[in-house]
């Protein structure tokens, strides 16, 4: 035999239906079409020695076979279940404390329910594509919980960012635990510490790319400025909350990227100055808080919902409290302003959103007051 014979690699051949299934490190011994419905697969592993979790031992006596269900992949539209004859080993050290332990692969880690290429899938429906854990579990077959524990599971296991072409950033602040006081022991005194962190995410897909310690500007831009310049020059647009820190922070790490505010946190901001209104025109009117007697008080949360998504009713009930509750029509300048930057928002086009905006600087012009015109 030549040496390039001999040094060659060991091709084992399978058997057909263990390629095609294609599980690696598993070979199918059988299967069979359930009455019910999709298919039921029984594999094994090839190989038969595996070490022992406590001493490190390689051993390859079998104690006993045991058999597990797990989920898998579907294939040709029908859910397959997948039963994985596994071998419980005995420790081929004696001074060992561990007399059995089961046989661990990268498919079927220790006391998983759903094999690895499965739980990949369901992580890359859901960061990847974008798409909802219930539907990405009805799809898949699987409960919502296993979806959501896989997603927890990724989420801990940050990625290098610079690996990650990223063309919508997202930054939000978030704190975890509750204020809590220290005593400085130099000075004696109290201090309240919050504890925050700030998040980065790829905004297209919700994928986590990083995790700095607290809000301030110094630690945002610190980790902005520790990725590539490749990597930086990518990023077009960054969403962020109403922050003065991150928008500085990224006009001096991303100068050529554009800061977005999401829609949440806008029509908030027009809610509070409406809420704002409502209250000031209380106060000058009747000389006193708003009280249940009072209209507009007693509809506060009428004024702050949608006004394309009021009923008839809620609508003749909105314009009632305007015409007997609102005598500067102030608080009825505001609700136009707030419901002009909806519509700004839920423009799906340019010429929409510019015709919006005319309209929106329109209704902040007729209302000429301090709190619209800071909006």
């Amino acid at each position: 035999m030549s040496n390039a014979t001999s040094s060659s690699a060991v091709v084992r051949i399978r058997d057909g239906a263990s390629l095609i299934f294609n599980l690696p490190e598993y070979d199918v011994i059988d299967a069979v079409d359930l009455p019910t419905g999709g298919r039921r697969v029984v594999v094994q592993a090839v190989d038969r020695d595996d070490a022992c979790p406590d001493c490190g031992v390689i051993s390859t006596r079998v104690h006993q076979w045991t058999r597990q269900r797990v989920a898998d992949l579907p294939a040709g539209g029908a859910q397959v279940e997948v039963v994985v004859r596994k071998p419980r080993m005995l420790c081929a050290e004696p001074a060992c404390d561990r007399r059995t332990f089961v046989q661990v692969t990268d498919q079927l880690p220790l006391r998983a329910r759903c094999l690895t290429r499965l739980r990949n899938e369901l992580v890359d429906a859901v960061i990847n594509s974008g798409r909802a854990i219930d539907e990405v579990a009805t799809s898949y077959g699987v409960a919502w919980w296993t979806v959501q524990a896989a997603i927890n599971t990724a989420a801990v296991t940050l990625p290098d960012p610079d690996t990650v072409p990223v063309r919508h950033l997202g930054i939000d602040e978030h704190r975890f635990a509750r204020a809590r006081f220290f005593r400085d022991e130099a000075s004696g005194s109290w201090r309240r510490v919050e504890p925050w962190m700030s998040t980065f995410v790829n905004a297209e897909t919700g994928q986590v790319l990083g995790i700095v310690d607290g809000r301030a500007r110094a630690g945002i831009q610190a980790w902005l400025e520790a990725r590539s310049d490749t990597w930086r020059e990518r990023v077009e647009v960054v969403a962020i909350d109403p922050s003065a820190p991150f928008r500085s922070a990224i006009t001096q790490a991303l100068p050529g990227a554009k800061v977005s505010v999401d829609h949440w946190h806008l029509v908030r901001l027009a809610n509070l100055a409406l809420t704002k209104v409502r209250q000031r025109v209380a106060r000058e009117q009747l000389g006193h808080r708003g009280r249940k007697d009072d209209l507009a008080w007693a509809h506060r949360m009428l004024l702050l919902r949608a006004g394309d998504r009021l009923s008839v009713r809620a609508q003749h009930r909105l314009e009632h409290v305007l015409r007997v509750d609102d005598p500067t029509d102030e608080i009825g300048a505001a609700w136009a302003v707030k419901e002009r930057l909806r519509l700004l928002l839920a423009c799906t086009d340019l010429d929409a959103a510019d015709h919006a905006r005319g309209m929106l600087g329109l209704a902040v012009l007729g209302a000429d007051m301090d709190n619209t015109w800071r909006l």
